[in-house]
């Protein structure tokens, strides 16, 4: 039997986004407050100012943060942190740096990024004595740890007990002890990606990336799950000068794996580029997440390809949606087995790639016993076409309509395969 959905549309509207406080935490003693320089303040729909947030007065400094992870993440700010200290290199290679007159070297790759040691005096130490060094006022941490970390913990986007804006929901867990030495490298680069898209992330509203989804029909923006991402010569990722709507991938506990950077002139056009909507770190298995309206979290769960056609379902019928990023990551995606699942695929052709590869993930995910409907875009076969292009065209009740009418999987909507 199909799903009917019972809630009906409310007038759009663009809630208040809170704004990441910045600066020392703890002691003013010893640390002074600072002002990340080229961050303003969010505004609301009407253009008022928002009030910036406290930090919660019964935390202590440090508290909540693991070490582990902020070491991990501070990576992503070791050449930042070498100028603050040492001011620009006089000598840089890909494994090291040294300072102008080659008394001071760093590591630049690998487990010992970050390491660093003043041969004139045989003292070094890490990136967590550098923090201390440029923004606590200590010469070393462990003088100061627990500020020290704290505004480690800032710097990084991972400090807890924060009401900051990030662009997600919940603050990062606490990494896995033990990782497999031969996947390390790899999952720190991916963590050094992340942490430098959290440090230069705004809120949507107002933005080139705003005027993207307007252009696209989407103007019921999420409080979470994605920003606006400004060129950033330094940030390690494909055509890092290019300004960006970011979507995040989110995994259970809500921290940011990987994402996707759709790339838009700064009048909220698609960049002309020949891969405009790049993917970074990981995405697979970790969709994106757009909340559901007030009321409708136990309603069906629905799940799109790009995160445009989410973002048009979670407008039009105000349920949470999930984008997997392309038909293929379908089949990774964490479906919960505890309430129906809607599938909004692309009107890809049933005999091409994209088709096939879509009814072997319905298989995957039936074998797993999810209960899935299948919502098709009243567009025609083969186009390629999405529920946000039924969105430009027809409008909100257009595709609600099309998720309402959602009906269950047959046996022709599936490839038997490996599981």
């Amino acid at each position: 039997m199909a799903w009917r959905g019972t809630a009906r549309l409310p007038s759009p509207t663009r809630r208040s986004l809170p704004s990441a406080p910045s600066g020392c935490a703890g002691s003013t003693r010893r640390c002074a407050r600072r002002r990340r320089p080229g961050r303003s303040r969010p505004r609301s729909a009407t253009g008022a100012s928002i009030r910036m947030p406290s930090t919660r007065k019964d935390r202590r400094p440090g508290a909540g943060l693991d070490v582990d992870q902020v070491r991990a993440a501070l990576k992503a700010h070791a050449e930042e942190l070498f100028r603050a200290a040492f001011g620009e290199p006089g000598r840089r290679s890909v494994h090291e740096w040294r300072d102008p007159k080659g008394k001071i070297s760093m590591k630049m790759q690998g487990d010992e990024r970050g390491l660093w040691k003043d041969f004139s005096s045989d003292e070094g130490g890490d990136l967590f004595d550098l923090v201390g060094i440029t923004r606590c006022g200590v010469l070393k941490a462990r003088d100061d740890f627990p500020n020290v970390i704290e505004e480690a913990g800032r710097m990084t986007g991972l400090a807890t007990g924060l009401d900051g804006w990030r662009g997600f929901p919940k603050p990062a867990p606490r990494p896995e002890r033990k990782p497999e030495k031969p996947k390390r490298d790899q999952r720190d680069w991916d963590a050094q990606r992340v942490v430098a898209v959290i440090d230069g992330l705004r809120p949507a509203a107002g933005t080139p990336a705003a005027a993207y989804l307007a252009r696209r029909g989407v103007t019921d923006l999420p409080e979470t799950g994605l920003g606006w991402l400004p060129g950033m010569p330094a940030l390690p990722v494909l055509h890092r000068r290019r300004g960006a709507l970011l979507v995040w991938a989110l995994d259970e506990n809500g921290w940011p794996r990987g994402g996707q950077r759709i790339l838009v002139t700064p009048t909220g056009r698609p960049a002309r580029v020949k891969e405009n909507k790049p993917t970074f770190a990981r995405v697979g298995g970790f969709p994106a997440r757009f909340p559901a309206r007030k009321g409708m979290e136990e309603e069906p769960l629905a799940v799109a390809e790009g995160p445009e056609t989410a973002l048009s379902i979670r407008q039009a019928t105000g349920l949470e949606s999930w984008a997997v990023f392309g038909v293929s990551n379908f089949r990774t995606a964490p479906l919960p087995g505890d309430r129906p699942v809607i599938l909004a695929p692309d009107r890809d052709g049933r005999d091409s790639q994209a088709g096939l590869g879509f009814r072997r993930a319905v298989f995957v995910q039936r074998s797993r016993g999810v209960d899935l409907l299948i919502a098709e875009a009243p567009e025609p076969d083969g186009s390629g076409d999405d529920l946000n292009d039924t969105l430009k065209r027809a409008g909100d009740d257009a595709v609600r309509t099309a998720i309402e009418a959602a009906r269950p999987v047959s046996a022709a909507d599936m490839e038997e395969c490996e599981t």
